[in-house]
């Protein structure tokens, strides 16, 4: 890291993009601390970036173009990450706006990896406890924390992803076909619209979608109710327990003119009656995933609503890596994306849907092309930014940004997976 101090400097001296007015430094001598905080904190980070200071100050890390430039909007947030190393506290202060990400947001994401892993010996803690607490004792922005500091309450509500926002701000970012499931993409050059077509086709193949056939869909905005009764002749009902998915589905299918075909209603799938009157059940939406606990429930209800020989095609979000519980990026998502769904592995899965009497006709895992949709959906995001914010709030915005790339790169890593599992009622 690089930083530039006034000292024995002569005039002219210093690169301009990082010029301060002579004497700036001495004036401000937490500059130099924030330095030095900043220094140890980011240490061994293997990607080059900058640091630019609630001061106008701006610090390079590493050699080379910088990727991202990390914002500190407000001083005391340095001294909470000096003072408590937290990579949740840097999660809280992007969405509350004490953080700018200007540049690659995913490169900027690996940060949270890297403050997670850092290592401090008692020696580097006690300094960096002092630094920050002369932080607060020589910047009168600063409120100096008491002896016997504790991390400081968020003050932010807890919130988790809205999935309740306006259709206009999905729209946006979900894509042509509205699929707020995974895309499947014959490369990783195709477009999300062609991928989209793609997957909404194989989860009727797969079914052995036919004329006539009865067809519960599981959550969604319409498009593949729609698209199964379109292309397939499925006479389809469709649920979905989201008032804002259930308005903008029943507008498409009066768009369509498929009344005759479609039915959408508002609720719950344990609302369904036990009565075997389905030919097949499809639940792909990601807002549906199904949590571990929640699993032998869910999957008798789909034996009890199918008719012998049904098919069930079902899209389970699972843990892949044994360590998965305890990534950064983890806690995130149980947050904010799935707050009442643990992820079940495959094996569990697999367990599951036998222990709930099923056949398991086939497995494919998803992981890569779920990587691909995200990374389409967060250029989408990032593209509409300023319409996202009219329809939802900055804070929406940066809450969807930072799960989208979190949940990318554990689909990239390894750490989740996803599978479409065909199963069939005996």
């Amino acid at each position: 890291m690089e930083y530039y101090s006034t000292d024995n400097m002569q005039p002219g001296s210093m690169p301009a993009e990082y010029a301060w007015p002579l004497g700036a430094v001495e004036e401000r001598s937490s500059t130099l601390r924030a330095h030095a905080i900043l220094n140890r904190l980011f240490q061994g980070f293997p990607d080059a970036f900058a640091i630019r200071l609630w001061n106008g100050g701006i610090l390079s890390v590493g050699e080379g173009a910088p990727a991202f430039t990390f914002c500190l909007e407000q001083a005391p947030l340095l001294r909470d990450m000096g003072l408590f190393i937290d990579p949740m506290r840097l999660v809280e202060a992007y969405i509350g706006g004490e953080v700018q990400i200007l540049g690659d947001f995913n490169a900027a994401m690996r940060l949270l990896y890297h403050f997670e892993s850092l290592a401090l010996s008692l020696h580097e803690k006690l300094g960096m406890v002092f630094r920050a607490l002369m932080l607060a004792e020589q910047d009168d922005d600063l409120p100096a924390y008491p002896e016997n500091a504790t991390p400081p309450q968020s003050t932010y509500p807890a919130t988790t992803l809205n999935y309740e926002a306006p259709a206009g701000f999905y729209r946006l970012w979900l894509g042509k076909h509205m699929l707020h499931a995974c895309a499947y993409f014959g490369d990783a050059r195709q477009d999300l619209a062609q991928a989209q077509h793609n997957q909404l086709d194989l989860v009727c193949l797969k079914l052995h979608l036919q004329h006539g056939d009865h067809l519960l869909d599981i959550g969604g905005w319409g498009e593949f109710a729609c698209w199964a009764a379109r292309h397939y002749g499925a006479l389809v009902h469709s649920l979905t327990s989201s008032p804002a998915q259930y308005a903008d589905a029943v507008a498409e299918v009066k768009r369509q003119r498929l009344e005759k075909q479609v039915r959408i209603t508002l609720g719950d799938y344990r609302e369904l009656q036990d009565i075997p009157c389905y030919d097949k059940v499809a639940n792909t939406a990601i807002p549906s995933h199904v949590g571990r606990q929640h699993l032998p429930a869910y999957l008798a209800k789909m034996y009890n609503v199918l008719k012998p020989g049904g098919l069930l095609l079902h899209h389970g979000v699972t843990s892949e890596s044994p360590g998965w519980q305890h990534e950064i990026s983890t806690a995130l998502i149980n947050q904010q994306v799935f707050p009442d769904g643990e992820l079940a592995t495959l094996p569990q899965l697999q367990q599951a849907m036998q222990t709930a009497k099923f056949e398991i006709l086939s497995v494919e895992g998803l992981r890569r092309h779920q990587a691909l949709t995200l990374h389409r959906w967060l250029e989408n995001l990032e593209q509409h930014h300023s319409q996202v914010t009219a329809l939802a709030g900055e804070r929406t915005y940066r809450l969807w940004r930072l799960c989208m790339a979190a949940c990318a790169i554990q689909f990239e890593q390894g750490v989740t997976g996803i599978h479409q599992m065909l199963v069939a009622r005996h």
